[in-house]
């Protein structure tokens, strides 16, 4: 039997690509999983989905230490060319899939770093030469989805782009045999933007953000523990921490934050950003909001915990939005917060209350009755691909398909 290989670098990985190991080995396909994270490993090894599945292979490839450090890179050694073309040989793997790593096209360099790469390549690399020797077809996948329309040009986007005559270097993509878009939008944003060809770009749908995937993994999600609301509260609201870099207005996201932690009808909740580091609040900033009975939550309560234990989602730019559309639960979205050069999918097709100011934010959210945004009838289509069982069969389709050419 065939084996398709999945590569996973981390928490986003594991989040967005799960469904799609999920649709290709729950009638019996053998799949092999590399995770390159310790604490994904973990958290995987008992998930609800794996247990389903049996003949999911679960190994953990996850470094040695800090990233670059010596020990690190001798631990490369684990996974060199000649050990991996052996395993993937021994396997019978015939597809490789991993997350939207660099890929490998284009690539001029001297036979010294040729032969360094040979021993010392860290595994998502090491997996697409070996791959690519033993004629093996790579698929990068989305490691998220987008909400945007537009390209958000952040100082770091405007700086990469200045270097490479205007566009993203992404032309080392072109080396994967499919790079898959959750949606046309998104699509044409990067190709429209960077130097891929766009020759291999696909659009699959999201394998995350369906109505089948997102039914089974809230059903699955444990209880959040979060404090009863009392003296009067009526509604708990909660408010993921935006991406600074997104162009977001961290000063004018403080003061919302202060203002609905001090609204007697709401019990505010906020949770930060996976890539904590990129939506951190100093240690002042944390305890003026603690003062303003906000409830702050950890990183080790789930998003669908969270969210299925909320009655309103306020979130500016942040995927996790379609969950709450997904589940008819009303999502707010402060416009006001970020620059208005980004554009979103909220805006062409509705789905999301937007405000235009901190006023109309906490009174849209005070008022006695707060109903789902209106979204268009193609919103559905347009986003997430459609329904989730034809998404899901679509991944497993163009998969299977892929390894067996």
């Amino acid at each position: 039997m065939s084996t398709i290989l999945f590569a996973l670098a981390g928490q986003a990985d594991a989040d967005n690509i799960s469904p799609a190991i999920w649709s290709v080995a729950r009638d019996g396909s053998s799949v092999l999983v590399y995770v390159a994270d310790a604490a994904v490993h973990r958290e995987l090894s008992t998930t609800w989905w794996l247990r389903e599945c049996p003949n999911v292979k679960l190994t953990s490839v996850a470094p040695w230490g800090t990233h670059g450090r010596l020990r690190e890179r001798l631990g490369r050694l684990r996974w060199n060319r000649w050990w991996l073309k052996r395993t993937l040989l021994q396997n019978n793997v015939r597809l490789v899939v991993m997350e939207w790593k660099e890929g490998i096209a284009h690539q001029h360099t001297s036979w010294v770093r040729m032969l360094v790469r040979w021993w010392l390549a860290d595994i998502f690399l090491q997996l697409q030469f070996a791959a690519r020797s033993m004629n093996i077809p790579t698929v990068s996948l989305p490691h998220g989805h987008s909400t945007k329309t537009t390209i958000i040009r952040s100082e770091h986007v405007q700086s990469e782009m200045k270097k490479h005559s205007g566009k993203l270097p992404f032309a080392d993509r072109d080396s994967h045999t499919a790079y898959v878009f959750a949606s046309e939008y998104h699509r044409r944003v990067i190709v429209n933007n960077s130097t891929m060809s766009g020759a291999n770009t696909q659009v699959w749908g999201s394998a995350r953000f369906n109505d089948v995937w997102v039914r089974r993994l809230y059903d699955a999600a444990p209880i959040a523990e979060l404090p009863p609301m009392v003296n009067g509260q009526f509604r708990r609201v909660l408010l993921f921490v935006p991406k600074w870099n997104n162009l977001v207005n961290k000063v004018e996201t403080l003061k919302l934050i202060s203002a609905l932690g001090n609204q007697p009808q709401l019990q505010l909740v906020v949770r930060g950003h996976l890539r904590a580091k990129d939506a951190a609040f100093s240690q002042a900033e944390l305890s003026a909001l603690r003062r303003s009975n906000v409830v702050m939550v950890t990183d080790g309560v789930s998003s669908p915990s969270l969210i299925r234990a909320c009655d309103v989602l306020v979130d500016v730019d942040s995927s996790i939005a379609f969950d709450a559309v997904l589940l008819e639960k009303p999502y707010v979205r402060p416009r006001y917060l970020q620059d208005a050069s980004v554009r979103t999918i909220w805006d062409e097709l509705g789905g999301s209350h937007q405000t235009d100011s901190l006023e109309a934010t906490v009174a849209l959210l005070t008022q006695p009755v707060l109903q789902p945004a209106h979204r268009d009838a193609t919103f559905d289509d347009v986003v997430f691909g459609g329904s989730g069982e034809a998404v899901l069969a679509r991944y497993r389709d163009e998969l299977r398909a892929l390894a067996n050419r």
